[in-house]
């Protein structure tokens, strides 16, 4: 996404630490895998039913990384919302899905 790529740039360019920055939006704005998963059937205007293997295991538990630090260099900078960036990424996917570089 966009974010990520203007974070990057502003590293390169202006962070000067040697400990590593975690560039991640702010733990309010996390997103479970469920609710991921049914923003990208949103985005995809899915109608068909949604199973869920409850007999598997839960999965990774939750790991949330601070953005403390990123947040005292950069305060004021908006992350693009989860739901928005999905949205983004499958409109992108579906108006160049016909190109033969998406579908090698």
């Amino acid at each position: 996404n966009l974010d990520l790529a203007k974070l990057f740039i502003w590293v390169l360019r202006e962070y000067q630490e040697v400990d590593p920055i975690i560039l991640a939006p702010d733990e309010a704005d996390e997103v479970s895998i469920k609710e991921a998963a049914m923003m990208i059937l949103e985005a995809f205007d899915f109608k068909g039913e949604v199973k869920y293997l409850t007999d598997k295991s839960d999965g990774q538990l939750k790991k949330t990384a601070s953005n403390a630090k990123l947040r005292t260099y950069l305060p004021q900078f908006q992350f693009t919302s989860t739901r928005q960036a999905i949205k983004e990424t499958v409109q992108w996917y579906i108006d160049n899905y016909h190109t033969e570089h998406i579908r090698k």
